[in-house]
């Protein structure tokens, strides 16, 4: 592995490996037209899968990706499958929907939502923890055994933010006192930190059945992901840029990421897909296509945090996760 990071188009990677996604059912949640997920989708058509399962809230927003595929590649099969993160009953419903899918070579966890006014879901959680990340540990432990069945080299790769820099788990308060200490960019990243932490230790678990985990930053990409933002966003990011470099939970200092597309967003998530040069680093951070553990904070890396944030979330699914 080189460990160097670039900024690539998904096109790029898939040039280098697309081989060996042909034949492979690909599962990968929060499809929509103007989203990474959705992006993704289209560009993994061309490696000649045999079926992309595309998940999304909504049909409809499904309907525009699908027709892409067709266009590009019709021998590709495409299915439709109903899941709403905010309802931990719904993810399970979804899981049954595809009781008849034998395996899963890659999981794929897009979907999230960032900085909305405060809510808590049916089950009581912060919306951002329980969408962001509740529900991908629910449905990637119940996925789990498909993926496993799909062998070797199959993969789990899970979506994470540059505001991971940022972000801990607030274990003691992580409903932000109901509401009455919300800040939407401190549960953003804690959301966040909560994605990473979990592929850490499933990545560890996983290593010795060489079942690929990573989390990913795609970048700034401009999706429908921003729709709370305000609609001065993007000077506001363009101001931060201009104060010079942000400072991480440890002090340390990292640059905002330029603004990219969608298929360089999309471009990491593949490379943890696929790329050979780091599955041995399985649990890792992604950023530009390299591993990027370094640019994570003690928090992060704190495997006891790991070990709580696991109990934790056996809790408050109410499944023991047993690997």
């Amino acid at each position: 592995m080189s460990g160097k990071q670039q900024i690539l188009r998904s096109e790029v990677i898939l040039e280098k490996y697309a081989k060996s996604l042909a034949g492979k059912t690909i599962l990968i949640t929060g499809i929509s037209n103007d989203s990474i997920a959705g992006e993704l989708a289209v560009q993994l058509a061309t490696a000649n899968p045999k079926l992309l399962i595309l998940s999304a809230r909504a049909e409809s927003k499904v309907t525009g990706v699908t027709e892409k595929i067709k266009s590009i590649n019709p021998n590709v099969a495409t299915r439709y499958l109903n899941m709403d993160l905010s309802d931990l009953a719904a993810v399970r419903r979804a899981v049954d929907d595809i009781a008849d899918v034998p395996t899963i070579d890659h999981l794929v966890c897009v979907a999230g939502v960032m900085t909305p006014p405060y809510g808590k879901t049916k089950d009581g959680i912060e919306q951002q923890l329980a969408v962001n990340y509740l529900a991908n540990f629910l449905l990637i432990k119940l996925l789990l055994p498909k993926v496993q069945a799909a062998g070797p080299s199959s993969s789990v790769v899970v979506m994470a933010s540059s505001a991971v820099r940022v972000g801990k788990m607030n274990f003691d308060d992580y409903n932000f006192s109901d509401g009455a200490t919300y800040d939407p960019m401190a549960a953003y990243g804690q959301s966040n930190a909560a994605r990473v932490m979990f592929i850490k230790k499933l990545g560890e678990k996983l290593k010795a059945q060489q079942i690929r985990a990573f989390s990913v930053d795609p970048g700034a990409v401009m999706t429908g992901l921003q729709r709370y933002c305000p609609p001065e966003f993007e000077q506001q990011v363009a101001e931060w840029k201009k104060a010079g470099p942000m400072v991480d939970m440890d002090g340390n200092s990292f640059e905002i990421p330029p603004w990219t597309t969608t298929s360089e967003g999309a471009a990491t998530v593949i490379t943890g897909m696929i790329d050979p040069t780091i599955a041995g680093y399985s649990g890792s951070f992604l950023n530009q296509n390299a591993v990027a553990d370094n640019e994570l904070h003690s928090h992060i890396t704190d495997e006891g945090n790991w070990k709580q944030l696991w109990d934790l979330s056996e809790k408050l699914t109410q499944e023991k996760f047993t690997l």
